[in-house]
């Protein structure tokens, strides 16, 4: 199917009834509520002739299981109800399958509703629900998971490890400053060996090494400033290990946008990776903890039918 076809059938299919479940995760967020937001989501798309239920989860793993029931049963759209580690484990089952993937953004940060400009009021992310687009787009693969928006090697998993020990976990985005706080200064790099793609393999030392499918990291920063999700290939950012002042230099170039932070990373595209270490080092995939190195990255082109805004930004987008 052309991408225009795609697009016309993507806004033709909000006009019929629709099949949808609300993945929802109770307890996503730094202050979680939301069971308003449920029911009058719930109340609005019904309105719009949608048949929709709602299936909270109880336990980590639970969005994952649910969201395969959903593709066995042939439900049109999953509405994944939380923040970027429901909607991770909601992909791993929607990879592949005819099911659209929807979003109430309901978490710490939401990386992906902040990259497709989908809003972060309920109500308005609903609108988007019955009047988006459908599209697809790319998903990462490292050591056998999916990602949707960025996988990290390096201080980011140790951040995000120590995040996920309770009660840094309570704490929201204040927990992970914490720990950056506690792990940034003294954090000394790693030596890797890199291979990308058929290219001879590289032995180098680096401070973080981010692969990204989007472009948004954190809800901050752009360390993949050039990915594009739907172009069959992802991204790599190795940021060159750095002292203390330098890497201050680095965040505040990212931070800025500045076209000099060229000079601090290593970048390129691929569609595998392979990255050895001497010594494990921790992996975040999607905000979540991934365990540790080695690790092999690929893309799956295509692999996922998303509902974005009608207005999501093109240069996110290869067609």
């Amino acid at each position: 199917m052309e991408a225009s076809d795609e697009l016309q059938a993507g806004r033709a299919s909000t006009a019929a009834a629709q099949t949808a479940v609300i993945i929802s995760n109770p307890v996503s967020g730094s202050f979680p509520h939301h069971h308003h937001d449920y029911r009058d989501t719930i109340t609005f798309l019904q309105a719009q002739g949608w048949q929709v239920e709602l299936w909270p989860t109880h336990n980590p793993g639970d969005a994952q299981t649910l969201a395969r029931r959903a593709v066995e049963q042939h439900i049109a759209v999953v509405i994944a109800a939380g923040g970027d580690g429901t909607l991770n484990e909601v992909i791993q089952e929607l990879a592949g399958s005819e099911t659209r993937l929807g979003v109430l953004p309901m978490g710490t940060v939401n990386v992906w509703a902040r990259e497709m400009g989908i809003p972060l009021d309920s109500a308005k992310a609903r609108d988007v629900l019955v009047h988006g687009r459908t599209c697809r787009v790319d998903l990462g693969r490292v050591n056998g998971r999916y990602f949707l928006l960025m996988a990290g090697i390096g201080i980011d998993g140790e951040v995000t490890q120590a995040v996920e020990r309770k009660p840094l976990k309570r704490l929201g985005v204040l927990g992970y400053l914490l720990a950056a706080l506690w792990f940034g200064p003294g954090y000394l790099g790693f030596p890797l060996t890199l291979k990308v793609d058929e290219a001879a393999p590289i032995r180098t030392r680096a401070l973080e090494v981010i692969v990204g499918n989007t472009r948004l990291y954190a809800g901050a920063f752009q360390f993949t400033w050039m990915a594009r999700c739907d172009d069959g290939l992802l991204d790599l950012c190795m940021v060159h290990k750095r002292g203390r002042l330098g890497r201050l230099v680095v965040l505040f170039d990212f931070a800025l946008n500045r076209e000099q932070r060229r000079l601090w990373v290593r970048y390129s595209t691929f569609k595998s990776l392979t990255i050895e270490t001497p010594e494990p080092v921790a992996i975040q995939v999607d905000g979540d903890p991934a365990g540790h190195t080695p690790a092999t990255f690929t893309v799956a082109p295509g692999a996922l039918k998303v509902i974005v805004p009608q207005g999501t930004a093109s240069e996110l987008f290869s067609t």
